[in-house]
């Protein structure tokens, strides 16, 4: 199981390698949605149901963003994830999870895929953080790969060019 586990984030470690390298908005949050949806099955696969619950909450979150991103939207997710949490409580690391898509549901809700970088930089530091204490060695390294290619990204598009406000 732990196996076969490792194998699906590893999948979903290749959908978020590809996912910060378009910068077509509506094709990055196409391969999250693919990416976490597979991480939802491995954590639930690991027993980690919290942070099961919050990747599957997130894929849909990432299926809606391609399409439309009201605001009424982004706080029903958030409320959704702090609902999800509460009766999937594990060990004080489900905050970390909680804390990580809460801050990557905002970053989905912005208009700009500079500030949804920047915001997803943030909660991937969280979910890293999360992945060591869930002991998840594949999990820890598709984060760091996701935020590495995700500043690759933010290198590559604005580097040299003006940051919209």
């Amino acid at each position: 199981m732990f196996l076969i586990a490792q194998s699906l984030v590893a999948i979903a470690t290749l959908l978020d390698l590809a996912s910060f390298q378009f910068k077509s908005r509506s094709l990055i949050l196409t391969c999250l949605f693919m990416s976490v949806l597979l991480t939802a099955v491995h954590f639930f696969m690991l027993g980690h149901n919290s942070a099961g619950c919050l990747m599957l909450i997130a894929a849909f979150r990432y299926f809606y963003c391609i399409y439309a991103r009201k605001t009424w939207a982004m706080y029903a997710f958030m409320l959704l994830c702090c609902v999800a949490v509460y009766f999937t409580w594990q060990d004080w690391f489900s905050a970390l999870a909680l804390i990580a898509t809460l801050i990557q549901t905002f970053a989905s809700f912005q208009k700009h895929d500079l500030h949804m970088r920047l915001c997803m930089v943030v909660g991937t530091l969280f979910w890293i953080s999360h992945n060591v204490f869930a002991d998840s060695p594949v999990a820890i390294v598709m984060e760091s790969l996701f935020l590495s290619s995700n500043l690759v990204g933010l290198y590559r598009f604005y580097s040299t060019k003006k940051i919209p406000c």
